[in-house]
């Protein structure tokens, strides 16, 4: 059984909600970013993938993430710098771009280049992890051409100032993503479900102690996309997506108003104050009723930022993660972060 979807058009957004998939005025901060978020998981290749682009504008840099991994497949990975003269609509870095021609219609993704070989462990290989021309990993010729099509209304998070050192503002989609993806010269056909996101204001890593952001898509059941943070006290806000039809008014009952977890680690013996993720268990409870969701991690991809203060250094360790899911039964997979500060790592 595979998902009945709904037509949605985008053009029947209100005008206050269409607008954000647009760029914003940028703040005074030099911390100030923009940044979009794109994911997909193709349950007949066991392949997967998630790519970012961040723009800066008080310095006019930007920066990316791309990867593409799987439970039988080698994480491939690379971070790259680039630089803007003016914050538009569309973005490019390093062979990366993200094109759309309508507010929360169908976004396209392009890749020409290469990506460092992480290898096939659970965790993926520290030295594919920084940009390909300085990575001692091997490289592979990776290209894609991929389509997201939004298949639910946009959810956008509730106004709220505690959340000012992650964003301003934030909002998540889920969708399909159909496309090719060569792989030093194989060719795989995509069809499967993905995510999208896209934040603006400061972000500040160091800010939270920790945090738990799931972005979950799956071909049958609920599909979720959520964010928590420590920001001296729990706040979380976000959505499961089960009716293309739901109500984008606020008291939205897709809205996450509970949430509970139980988090499984395993010992990691480099990073004592950072234990690697093996599971996660959690009841997300909406306005409509309560969700049960099971995960295994079956990839683990560390995104590293350091910092010095007083002489010590900080690093924001986030355990970005693959995870096989069930939601109400439902089987889907799981990009998960896993979060928080290592002390002198």
């Amino acid at each position: 059984m595979t998902r009945t979807v709904t037509a949605y058009s985008p053009a029947d957004l209100p005008a206050d909600v269409a607008q954000h998939d647009l760029v914003h005025p940028a703040g005074e901060d030099r911390r100030w970013r923009e940044s979009y978020y794109f994911s997909f998981y193709d349950t007949r290749h066991g392949i997967g993938g998630f790519s970012s682009i961040g723009r800066r504008v008080a310095t006019g840099h930007s920066g990316s993430v791309n990867v593409l991994w799987g439970p039988d497949r080698h994480s491939l990975v690379a971070s790259e710098w680039d630089s803007f003269e003016k914050l538009e609509n569309h973005t490019h870095v390093a062979g990366m771009t993200y094109s759309s021609q309508q507010p929360f219609g169908d976004w396209r993704l392009e890749f020409d280049g290469k990506l460092n070989d992480g290898g096939d462990g659970v965790e993926c290989d520290h030295a594919a992890l920084g940009p390909v021309a300085k990575s001692a990993a091997d490289s592979v010729d990776v290209s894609y051409d991929l389509t997201f099509t939004p298949t639910h209304p946009p959810y956008v998070y509730r106004e709220d100032s505690r959340w000012s050192e992650l964003f301003t503002g934030h909002v998540d989609e889920v969708g399909l993503v159909k496309g090719t993806i060569t792989i030093d010269g194989t060719t795989i056909e995509i069809d499967g479900r993905g995510g999208k996101d896209h934040s603006w204001g400061v972000r500040n890593w160091f800010a939270p102690d920790d945090w738990r952001w799931i972005d979950l898509v799956s071909d049958t059941g609920p599909e979720v996309a959520m964010w928590r943070a420590d920001l001296g006290g729990w706040i979380g806000d976000g959505a499961v997506f089960t009716d293309p039809a739901a109500d984008l008014a606020a008291g939205d009952e897709r809205a996450i108003v509970g949430y509970t977890e139980t988090v499984r680690t395993a010992p990691r013996p480099d990073v004592p104050g950072k234990p690697i993720p093996t599971g996660l268990s959690a009841e997300i409870t909406t306005g409509s009723g309560v969700h049960q969701l099971e995960g295994t991690v079956v990839r683990v991809l560390p995104v590293l930022f350091d910092r010095r203060s007083d002489g010590t250094l900080q690093r924001s360790w986030n355990d970005r993660s693959l995870l096989s899911t069930t939601v109400d039964g439902h089987s889907g997979w799981a990009n998960v972060e896993f979060a928080g500060r290592v002390e002198n790592p």
